[in-house]
C-alpha cells in the first residue's frame, strides 16, 4: 500500500482547521442561547400569572408651602437679589416660583381654594375691584425652561420687553431700575447670567439670553503684568547687547566693507549725537513716546480685529464683547483707547518743543511739514476710531461733525458721500469710516512716519548741537542712545499698562436706528474748540477755513520767518525765534480757552 505523499498532507490541514472554526462558533452560540434562557427566566419570575406587571402606585406629592415664602437674600442686595424679591412679589403667581409657568402643579398647590383662576372670582370677569381679569386663552409661558423666552436673542431685548409691557395688567409700571432687575433675574433663572456682571444698557445687547457667555476672571491680569513687564526687560537687555555688538563689530574692523552692518531700527539713528540732545530735559522724550504709542496701537488694533463687526447692528456689541468677555479684552481696549489719546497729546507737546527749541529751521524745514502733516493723520485717525465705537456718544462726530464737509462750496456735497458712503448717516458710513481707520489713514500714516524718521536720521539729529557740545568727547554712540530708548518704553509701557487697568475706556449704550437724527453728544476732546466755534458762526468759516488757516499758518512760520541762529541752536528758547514761539503761545492759548470754555458748557 502506498503512504500517502506530504501534498495530501498538507491539504487536510486546512481541513482541520475549519472544523475546529465551525467547532468554536457552535460552543460560542451554546453559551449564548443559555444566558438568555437564564435572563429570561429571571425576568419571568417579576411577571404574575396572566403575565400582567405589578405597577406599585406612587403616592401623591404634597405641595411645599415654604416655596411661597419670601426668598432669603443676604443683607446687601445685588441686581440679582433684587430682581428676585420683585420676581417673588410680582411675577411668581402666574409664572411660578421657579419660572416654570402657570402649571397645573403650581396654580393647584400654591393657591388650593384660589387655584382655579377663573371660577374662584379673582381673575374672572367679576374681579374684585384691586383684581383683574385673566383670559382663559392667556398663556403664560415658562421663563426658565429649555427654549423659552425664545422671542429674545439679547438681555437688551429682553429688558425692552419687561420695561414696556410687564406687570401685563399695569405696564411701564416697574421702571427701568427695576426692570433691570427682574431682567437680571429671568436670565440668572436661565443660567445665561454672566458671572458677576451687572445688566446696563451698555452691556446688555452683549449678553445672549440662550447660553452663558464666561466672563474673564480679574486674576489673571497681575500675571499677564509680570508676564509682559519680563518680556520687555528681556527685548530691551538683548536688544542693547544686540545693537552694542554690531557698534563694537564696525568700530574694530578696519577693512572697508567688511563690518557688520547695523539694521534698519539702528540705522534710523545718527552713529554718534550730541550729548544734550538725549538728554530728557531737552527732548522731553516725546518723539520717542510717540513712536512706542504708535506700535502698541498696532498691536491692540489687530487683536481688536478678530473680534470687531462693522455693521451699525453689531458694532457697539462687539466693543462690549471686547470689553466685558473676552479674555484681556478690556486691557486691550484700554490700552488701544489711551494710547491713541496720549499719542495726540504726545504729538501736540513734540510740536511745542520744536517750535520752542527751533528745531524747524535750516534743512529741517521740510521735515517740520511732514511732521505737522502726521499730526493732521493721528487726529484724523483718533477721530474715525472715535466712531467706529457706534454708540450714543458719537452722534457729534456723524452729525455736526461730518457736516461741515456740506459747508464747502462747490464740492461739499460730492466730498461728504465720498467720505461716508452715502447722503446721511447710516449703514454704509460705518464700513466707510472703518476702511478709512484701517487702510487708507493708517497705511499712509505709517509711510509718513517712516519719512519723517529718516528725515530725522538724515538731517543731522534732532537738531543741531550747541556750539560748545560739537566735539567727539561731548557726544553719545547710536548704542547708547537706543538702549535710553528701549528703557524709555519699558517704563512708560509699564505705566500704560497700569494706567489701563485703573482707568476703563469710555463706552456709551450701542446706538439705536440705522441713520442718526440726533446730535446731543459732544466732539471728541481734541475738537471741543471746533465745536465751540460752530456755535458763533458760519460753519464753512469758522470750522473749516479757521482750522485749516491755523494749520497751514503753523506749517509755514519757518519760510515766513528768519532762520534760528547757529549760535542759539540746541537750546530752549532762542532769541531769534520769540516772534514764532510768541504767535504759537497765542494760538495755543486760544485753542485752550475755547477747549475749556465747551467743556464748561
Amino acid at each position: 500500500m502506498m503512504q500517502p505523499t506530504s501534498h495530501h498532507k498538507n491539504k487536510q490541514h486546512p481541513m482541520r482547521f475549519a472544523r475546529l472554526i465551525l467547532i468554536a462558533m457552535g460552543i460560542a452560540l451554546l453559551l449564548s442561547t443559555g444566558f438568555l434562557l437564564t435572563d429570561s427566566v429571571n425576568a419571568s419570575r417579576s411577571i404574575q400569572v396572566g403575565m400582567t406587571p405589578t405597577i406599585s402606585p406612587s403616592p401623591t406629592p404634597t405641595f411645599d408651602a415654604s416655596r411661597l415664602d419670601r426668598p432669603n437674600v443676604p443683607a446687601i442686595l445685588s441686581q440679582v437679589d433684587e430682581g428676585q424679591l420683585i420676581f417673588w412679589g410680582v411675577c411668581i403667581a402666574c409664572h411660578g416660583d421657579r419660572g416654570q409657568g402657570l402649571t397645573d402643579e403650581w396654580r393647584l398647590g400654591a393657591y388650593k381654594e384660589d387655584g382655579n383662576c377663573w371660577q374662584s372670582g379673582c381673575h374672572g370677569k367679576d374681579h374684585p375691584p384691586h383684581g383683574f381679569e385673566i383670559p382663559k386663552t392667556l398663556v403664560f409661558p415658562a421663563l426658565s425652561m429649555a427654549g423659552s423666552l425664545g422671542r429674545f436673542q439679547n438681555a437688551q431685548q429682553l429688558y425692552d420687553y419687561v420695561v414696556e409691557m410687564m406687570p401685563w395688567w399695569n405696564p411701564r409700571s416697574l421702571g427701568p431700575e427695576k426692570a433691570w432687575q427682574v431682567t437680571a433675574y429671568l436670565l440668572k433663572l436661565k443660567g445665561s447670567l454672566p458671572d458677576g456682571l451687572v445688566l446696563n444698557e451698555t452691556n446688555a445687547s452683549a449678553v445672549p439670553v440662550h447660553r452663558k457667555v464666561t466672563t474673564p476672571q480679574n486674576t489673571n491680569t497681575a500675571i499677564f503684568i509680570f508676564l509682559g513687564t519680563v518680556i520687555f526687560a528681556m527685548i530691551g537687555l538683548v536688544a542693547r547687547d544686540a545693537f552694542a555688538g554690531n557698534e563694537n563689530a564696525s568700530i574694530s574692523n578696519p577693512i572697508p566693507g567688511s563690518a557688520a552692518r547695523p539694521s534698519f531700527f539702528a540705522h534710523l539713528h545718527p552713529p554718534t549725537i550730541p550729548a544734550m540732545q538725549a538728554r530728557w530735559r531737552y527732548t522731553l522724550g516725546a518723539g520717542g513716546a510717540a513712536v512706542f504709542l504708535s506700535l502698541v496701537l498696532v498691536l491692540t488694533g489687530l487683536l481688536e480685529m478678530f473680534y470687531y463687526i462693522p455693521t451699525p447692528e453689531k458694532a457697539a456689541i462687539s466693543v462690549e464683547t471686547i470689553t466685558s468677555f473676552v479674555p484681556f479684552g478690556a486691557l486691550v481696549r484700554n490700552l488701544h483707547y489711551w494710547s491713541a489719546q496720549l499719542l495726540v497729546l504726545v504729538a501736540l507737546i513734540h510740536l511745542a518743543r520744536i517750535i520752542f527749541t527751533g528745531a524747524y529751521s535750516a534743512q529741517r524745514k521740510f521735515n517740520f511739514l511732514l511732521g505737522l502733516g502726521l499730526l493732521v493723520f493721528i487726529l484724523l485717525l483718533d477721530f474715525t476710531g472715535y466712531v467706529l465705537r457706534w454708540d450714543e456718544g458719537i452722534r457729534w462726530a456723524l452729525t455736526a461733525g461730518t457736516n461741515l464737509l456740506k459747508s464747502i462750496p462747490w464740492i461739499g456735497n460730492q466730498l461728504y458721500e465720498f467720505v461716508l458712503g452715502g447722503s446721511e448717516p447710516g449703514p454704509a458710513a460705518l464700513i466707510r469710516f472703518y476702511s478709512w481707520h484701517i487702510f487708507v489713514l493708517s497705511l499712509t500714516g505709517a509711510v509718513v512716519m517712516i519719512w519723517h524718521l529718516f528725515r530725522v536720521r538724515r538731517d543731522g539729529g534732532i537738531a543741531a548741537a550747541p556750539a560748545g557740545q560739537r566735539e567727539d568727547s561731548a557726544r553719545i554712540t547710536r548704542a547708547e542712545l537706543l538702549r535710553r530708548e528701549i528703557l524709555g518704553m519699558f517704563f512708560g509701557g509699564v505705566l500704560l499698562v497700569v494706567f489701563s487697568i485703573l482707568v476703563p475706556a469710555p463706552i456709551a449704550a450701542p446706538m439705536r436706528g440705522a441713520t442718526i437724527v440726533d446730535a446731543d453728544s459732544s466732539a471728541p476732546w481734541f475738537f471741543l474748540w471746533v465745536q465751540q466755534l460752530l456755535k458763533l458762526g458760519d460753519p464753512f468759516l469758522l470750522g473749516i477755513l479757521l482750522p485749516l488757516g491755523v494749520i497751514l499758518f503753523i506749517g509755514a512760520m519757518p519760510y515766513l520767518f528768519k532762520d534760528i541762529q547757529q549760535t542759539e541752536l540746541g537750546r530752549w528758547f532762542p532769541r531769534s525765534g520769540q516772534r514764532v514761539q510768541l504767535i504759537f503761545i497765542l494760538i495755543s492759548v486760544i485753542i485752550m480757552a475755547l477747549t475749556a470754555l465747551s467743556i464748561s458748557q
